[in-house]
């Protein structure tokens, strides 16, 4: 019965077929869906300790190079999407097998749901280091929020992302006119802290900008298969990448570089500490900032989490969605929340190469496409997802100062590229399926 009320009263979320044209959205729907994603709060605190580091126009265009390359990597994978009508995980399965796709879309699923928990844990220390208010409390009212919201599907996203995005508008400008107010206009003018020198450079920011979204971003189908087409489900992409979060970070970087952020290598280009201390409306407009701005976050994470175990398991998005926010909010509130950013930034290594390959096959490759359904595993795709990870591994082990996520993506191009055009094609490749061995003439 209650499976049946679900029908009624909310729409499908299709997480086992493309999504009809009849059900397609708006260009301004989906717009709201990626544009709102990246302008949250922690967007401006990294862009505020980038400036602080490397100074506003050396970090300005570190932030801008990364911002690029997420437009291209995700522009791809979008225009994907908006033909096919495909999720993530429909997707990932004609690059890498109906079998082999679990290790990616259970790798994805599972470094999403653990940023969600990330930013629960966040939106909990944020209201009580800012506010005041009790830790706990908040990160379970914020989880439930955050529940609540995904579990509604894609047309809440959109209303919230009308909603976050104008907000974090509006309140960065106020924060900027603050800042100037209180601190020095030659913005261009401002130069790295002097202890801070040498930390990081401009490649190891840009590679920083492009591995923050590159789970979500290649799982970009999960939002634009709404498109009504490969075109609009670019022009939404662009909104966000570099639109959105190049915003959302270089405000950070302007308040960073009056120069009224304390010790601002720590604290980067948190506005909150501009916005407090003027007023109670001002204030009252800061707490539902940090709930509306990290909801953003969570929401969008836990949405693709959803999708992918949905599809995974077979069950339906809103049953898992209650299930996996709760897992979050139980990760948040045992404060390992605080000590997963490392591990899922080394997972993100892992990351760039799965998108890379499906960009390559399915569009580069394969322009005429026909479905490889029925294969169960996609032996060219791990080949060179293992080879081009690999190489990110050593890159990030032995030069850092290199933009890791973006090498990445240039490995795995070049490697997909030698075993495509090197490898013998007569080199022959036996794959069990369920019902028939699979003979296979070459490594795809």
């Amino acid at each position: 019965m209650s499976k049946e009320m679900e029908q009624r009263s909310l729409d499908p979320e299709f997480e086992q077929e493309a999504v009809p044209k009849h059900y397609r959205k708006s260009l301004g729907s989906i717009v709201a869906v990626w544009f709102g994603f990246p302008m949250q709060l922690f967007s401006a605190v990294f862009g505020g300790t980038v400036v602080a580091q490397l100074g506003f126009v050396n970090g300005a265009l570190s932030m801008l190079l990364g911002n690029l390359a997420l437009f291209i990597f995700v522009g791809f994978l979008s225009y994907r999407a908006g033909e096919t009508g495909l999720n993530f995980n429909l997707l990932a399965k004609e690059s890498f097998g109906k079998r082999g796709y679990y290790l990616v879309s259970g790798l994805l699923a599972v470094v999403v749901i653990g940023w969600f928990a990330v930013n629960v844990g966040l939106t909990g220390a944020m209201m009580h280091n800012t506010f005041g208010y009790n830790e706990i409390l908040m990160i379970i009212v914020g989880g439930l929020i955050y529940i609540v919201i995904t579990f509604l599907g894609i047309k809440a996203l959109s209303v919230l992302g009308w909603i976050a995005a104008p907000l974090y508008v509006v309140l960065s400008i106020v924060a900027i006119v603050f800042a100037v107010k209180s601190g020095v206009t030659g913005i261009l003018e401002y130069k790295p802290v002097a202890s801070s020198a040498g930390a990081i450079t401009m490649g190891m920011v840009a590679s920083m900008v492009f591995a923050g979204f590159a789970d979500s971003g290649t799982m970009t189908a999960d939002f634009t298969r709404w498109s009504k087409n490969g075109k609009e489900a670019v022009l939404a992409s662009i909104t966000a990448f570099p639109l959105g979060n190049f915003v959302a970070q270089i405000v950070g970087g302007i308040v960073v570089a009056t120069g009224v952020i304390p010790d601002a290598v720590t604290n980067g280009g948190n506005i909150l500490m501009v916005l407090t201390g003027h007023g109670s409306f001002l204030s009252l407009v800061s707490v539902l900032f940090v709930f509306i701005s990290l909801g953003s976050v969570c929401t969008h994470c836990l949405y693709n989490g959803a999708i992918g175990w949905s599809h995974m398991t077979g069950k339906g998005m809103r049953s898992i969605t209650v299930i996996l926010g709760v897992i979050g909010i139980i990760a948040a509130l045992s404060g390992i929340w605080g000590k997963l950013p490392e591990w899922f930034n080394l997972l993100g290594i892992l990351v760039p190469p799965i998108g890379t390959i499906m960009i390559m096959d399915q569009i580069i490759f394969r322009k005429t496409h026909k479905s490889a359904l029925e294969r169960s595993w996609r032996p060219l795709a791990f080949v060179t997802w293992v080879i081009a990870s690999g190489i990110s591994l050593f890159i990030n082990f032995n030069a850092p100062q290199l933009s890791v996520a973006i090498m990445s993506v240039v490995a795995t191009v070049m490697v997909y590229l030698i075993c495509k055009t090197v490898v013998p094609r007569n080199a022959s490749l036996v794959f069990e399926d369920s019902d028939k061995s699979v003979q296979s003439g070459d490594l795809d």
